[in-house]
């Protein structure tokens, strides 16, 4: 499953940051469904090493939109 997380955390940011640049998704929209993606992915390889990444790209999101969220 590692290398699973890995992948679907590169896709997930990659089509997020599509669909931002396009105007498709406004950040809220886009940060609810990463939080469900990052929870689905947390119930199941808690603590692996991909997951930070996804972490950060949502702080990143919150930090343009001006978004303070306690970190987990």
């Amino acid at each position: 499953m590692s290398d699973l997380v890995f992948e679907i955390v590169d896709r997930v940011i990659v089509h997020a940051q599509e669909l931002l640049d396009e105007g498709a998704y406004d950040w809220p929209a886009s940060r609810a469904a990463l939080e469900r993606i990052l929870a689905d992915l947390e119930s199941r390889s808690l603590g692996h090493p991909g997951l930070w990444r996804l972490r950060r790209f949502i702080a990143r999101g919150d930090g343009r939109w001006g978004i303070h969220c306690e970190a987990k």
